[in-house]
């Protein structure tokens, strides 16, 4: 019989087996790949952006994936993919995740979803383009017999976490405490214990959802038929393209014939924010990009992007930079 030393090392060995199964989540977009040690990281483009990631084999048929998207979407053609389990956590930014009947619902900063992907695909989008989180993958036909062995040891019940994936077409759990203790510090781990430290978090998560009431919050989950989606969406790029001018809700809600009531409430759970908020922020990162990039002055950029008096633009930048358009410019 083996030394628990033995089979500690088996385990870890047999994790390391060269290939990944999370990759086939991402696509086509895949571009180009680089390794280390103990993971593999890859560059995604597409006509929405780019991103990248970094892979990691955590235990045999267990992985963590870090996503960083600057992108609308990195795969429309994702394909079922026997028993595996999906995990994301949303670090920043949104996503979009699609289930049942054209219905959607979308994660934001802290939240954490998961689903099966044995019967169907799961389809995510990044509808502002800013994506940073990390994603589990559980295959539960890799999990050899020893790895199971030591997870019943340590009270993790792969049947309760099985069972959890499939009791829905995904299940979103919103921002705690107790999520955030599991993901928030994979990101400031120093690299040379991080694998090691995200084998030990991982453990963590699947010890929390061995023991994870999801009753408590199917009612949480807010979601929108694609319809309202599409339409949103079509105003999103609307107000995107004439950025400098200004339109009120009810303009919007008669050019794009929807109520007011549902386009506030749809753009906000697509988005994270309201209309005016939304623009004002783009309005100012417009502005950022425009004093880091072009020769235009202060006064110029304000009514280039839809300020007529400067003075305000200049409290506006202060408040959401920390500093004055002229201070800003001079640091860059």
């Amino acid at each position: 019989m083996k030394n628990p030393y033995e089979l500690a090392r088996d385990i870890l060995v047999a994790a390391d087996n060269g290939s990944f199964t999370s990759i086939d989540l991402y696509g086509s977009a895949i571009l180009e790949k680089g390794e280390n040690d103990n993971s593999s990281s890859f560059h995604l483009e597409n006509e929405s952006g780019v991103g990248d990631i970094t892979l990691y084999q955590v235990f045999p048929g267990i992985e963590l994936v870090y996503n960083d998207m600057h992108m609308e979407y990195c795969n429309k053609e994702q394909k079922p993919a026997g028993s595996v389990m999906e995990i994301n956590y949303c670090k920043e930014g949104r996503c979009e995740c699609l289930f049942g009947e054209n219905q959607y619902c979308y994660m934001s900063a802290g939240d954490l979803s998961f689903c099966s992907l044995q019967d169907n695909s799961h389809q995510s989008e990044f509808p502002t383009s800013h994506y940073h989180g990390v994603t589990v993958t559980i295959d539960f036909s890799g999990i050899t017999d020893e790895m199971k062995n030591v997870l019943e040891l340590l009270s993790v019940d792969l049947a309760r976490i099985k069972e959890l994936s499939a009791m829905q077409e995904f299940t979103i759990i919103r921002a705690d405490k107790t999520i955030d203790h599991i993901f928030s510090e994979l990101y400031t781990v120093p690299a040379n214990i991080r694998q090691g430290y995200i084998r030990v978090k991982v453990l963590e998560l699947l010890l929390i959802l061995t023991e994870l009431d999801t009753s408590q919050d199917s009612g949480k989950r807010v979601h929108f038929p694609q319809t309202q989606i599409e339409t949103v969406k079509q105003i999103h790029a609307f107000l995107v393209e004439h950025f400098s001018e200004h339109y009120t809700i009810e303009q919007l809600s008669e050019r794009f014939e929807i109520s007011p009531t549902a386009m506030k409430k749809c753009f906000k759970g697509v988005y994270g924010d309201s209309i005016y908020s939304y623009m004002k922020m783009y309005r100012l990162q417009v502005a950022e990009r425009l004093l880091r990039e072009s020769r235009l002055n202060v006064g110029e950029i304000a009514a280039q992007i839809g300020y007529l008096n400067p003075n305000k633009f200049t409290s506006a930048f202060t408040d959401a930079y920390g500093m004055t358009p002229t201070a800003y410019r001079k640091k860059v």
